[in-house]
Formats: C-alpha cells, structure tokens, sequence
C-alpha cells in the first residue's frame, strides 16, 4: 500500500499526538510504539536498509497494512521514502532542541537505550539494539552528564531539522511546532477539523516503558502457553499511555 504521509520529525517531538490525529483522520500510522508492540515487526529488513545502501526494496513489506508511517524507525530513512512515495506528504514535527534533548534524556537514552538483555523479552532486546543503531549510529547520551553532550545532540537535532528543509520540496511539507494541531495539519491534508481537541499526550512523564515491556511479556507468556495466539490487544489504561 503506498504511503501518503511520511513523518520526518524526530522522536519525543509530539509524533505520539500526531500518530492519535492521523488515526482518528482515518490514516493507518506507524509509529515507533507498534515497533515496540508488534509481534511481526520486520526488524531484519529495518536492520538490512540502514546496514546496506544498496539493500532490496522491501519497503512495501513493511508498510503493507499501513498508509502514514512516523516517528522512528521510519523517520530514519525519510529521504529513501519521498522518493518511494513520491505522492506521500511530508510532516517535520519540531520543538527547540534544548527541550528536545531533555526529554531524550528522561525517556528514550533512559529507557530503550538501557535495557539489559536479561531483564526483558527478546523482541524487546532486539528493538532496543535496532533503536541505537538507527537512531544516531550508536552515540549516545551521557546521563551521568547529561550537558556534556547536549551540545552534540542539539547540533545533530537542528541539522536535521535543517536538511529536511532544504532537502523535501516545500509544497510537500508540513512544519508543525510543539503545541500545533488540527488548524495546521488539517489544510495541509485537504480534510475537515475534527469537532474535538487536538490529541496532547506522551509528555516524559508519561513514557510508559515498563508498561510496554509488560504487554510484550505477557504477550509472549501466553504465545508459550497457547499456540497460534498473535497478538492481544493492550489493557485499556494503557492505550492512553502513548510512547
């Protein structure tokens, strides 16, 4: 299925909202929570197109069920998915990257970064080995000096931000600033305001990593306990926890 919209905006700048607005738009979205969740993620063809410039195009395997993909994995190769997609509508979600950085540092370099391999499920430790590859080529936070490297990282944040930019036509993106909503996204995709609020969530705060390990857990407790069980839908007071 060919995608229409193509997030190029980093994680932890509101793409958890984004993702509950083009859903509730009508758009199936990837989003880096699925990559946590699912059970048939396709994390060897993510692994072999970040690892091999000339990899197969295995795009349409991953994207099958899926019309908008945000967020990371597929953040990561925006560049390779506009020319794919050559239809598909770009949106670079940003924020400034001092409080960018701050929130990487509470959540994503705290959480999936750290994982040990044995304290979690086994898509977890693949996911989380993935996520540091793909993300910034290993390099990581020091979150026993977290100014140490803030520099490095703001500068890597406002480069992008820069090259996306320079590099997407502009009349295929959308730049959407923290605290933006429907009144800008919805023009830009020729479809109606929503008659409710714009979807807020996702803060640091409300990261719930553990809770998506326990999901993942149980999930594969069950799998060992009855065959041919897939996939089983999240606890309700966890749907509104959006990582």
């Amino acid at each position: 299925m060919p995608l229409k919209i193509i997030g190029a905006g980093y994680g932890r700048t509101a793409t958890c909202s984004l993702r509950t607005a083009l859903e509730k738009l009508g758009y199936r979205t990837h989003h880096g929570r699925y990559l946590v969740l699912g059970p048939t993620e396709h994390i060897d063809i993510w692994t072999r197109a970040y690892q091999d410039p000339n990899h197969e195009d295995e795009w349409e395997e991953i994207y099958k069920d899926w019309d908008a993909a945000i967020d990371w994995p597929s953040m990561t190769f925006y560049k390779e998915l506009i020319q794919k997609y050559p239809d598909a509508k770009v949106i670079l979600t940003v924020r400034s990257a001092e409080s960018w950085y701050n929130s990487m540092c509470k959540t994503i370099f705290k959480d999936i970064f750290h994982v040990k391999k044995d304290e979690v499920p086994h898509h977890i430790w693949r996911v989380s080995e993935l996520c540091r590859m793909i993300m910034f080529d290993g390099d990581e936070a020091d979150l026993e000096n977290p100014e140490r490297t803030k520099a490095k990282f703001m500068k890597i944040f406002d480069d992008h931000v820069a090259e996306v930019k320079r590099i997407v036509p502009p009349e295929r993106l959308l730049i959407m600033q923290l605290g933006e909503g429907w009144e800008k996204l919805c023009p830009f995709l020729r479809v109606d305001i929503p008659n409710e609020p714009y979807p807020n969530s996702n803060s640091a705060k409300e990261f719930g990593f553990d809770e998506l390990v326990e999901i993942v857990r149980n999930r594969e407790l069950q799998k060992s306990e009855t065959s041919g069980i897939t996939e089983i839908k999240e606890p309700s007071k966890v749907e509104a926890v959006q990582a």
